[in-house]
């Protein structure tokens, strides 16, 4: 699985639509009550749009596809342009495969080790210890929740990370990040609904799969 993609999970925390009210003031309380409305909110889909932007340029090249997630432990991606291809994050287990050519590859990952992902499946005590937060007001009701790594404490491949949230709609509408390298990601996340089955998280069936 490649990098962005497990970072993309600390952005991930489709929120429930239950007011986030006075946690907007501590960055952790707001991440602590988003993930716990998350818990009971069921499996959900929406769409997002990834862009890259190389060290050194001001543009980059965008993707797009839908997302699928039913935290705390599965989540997915499938892109659909330009070109297609499918990630899957399910407990322990990371499954990549292009639906085309019905190949893919699949491996054991380390949750609370992995850059990112563990923004996500760790509690906000435990990430207070490995990054610093901090809140800022965004127009249109939005905050953004800037995070930065502490050295030694498990953030040291993320230079840095904002997540983006929409008060009005309790919702993450974005993610952005860089790299030690100067490479930019970011994520726009839109049109949330409920996605009422689970089959997505299943691995799919006619694959040849690799271990790696």
């Amino acid at each position: 699985m490649k990098y962005h993609h497990r970072l993309i999970v600390a952005g991930l925390l489709a929120f429930a639509t239950s007011p986030l009210g006075a946690q907007n003031e501590d960055p952790w309380a707001t991440l602590d009550t988003v993930r716990k409305s998350l818990a009971t909110a069921g499996p959900e889909a929406a769409r997002f749009v990834q862009t890259f932007v190389p060290a050194g340029f001001s543009t980059g090249e965008s993707e797009q596809g839908q997302l699928a997630l039913h935290l705390p432990d599965c989540l997915r991606w499938d892109y659909e342009q330009p070109y297609p291809k499918a990630f899957l994050v399910c407990g322990a287990r990371v499954y990549s495969w292009n639906p085309e050519d019905r190949r893919g590859q699949r491996s054991w990952i380390e949750r609370e080790k992995e850059p990112g992902l563990d923004l996500l499946l760790l509690p906000a005590t435990s990430l207070a210890e490995r990054y610093d937060a901090k809140l800022e007001a965004r127009p249109g009701r939005r905050v953004a929740i800037l995070l930065t790594p502490k050295s030694g404490h498990g953030g040291a491949s993320l230079k840095e990370a904002t997540l983006v949230v929409d008060l009005a709609a309790a919702r993450l509408v974005e993610l952005s990040y860089a790299d030690l390298e100067g490479n930019r990601t970011c994520f726009e996340i839109s049109a949330y609904h409920a996605l009422g089955e689970t089959t997505k998280f299943n691995p799919p069936e006619g694959i040849v799969w690799e271990d790696g």
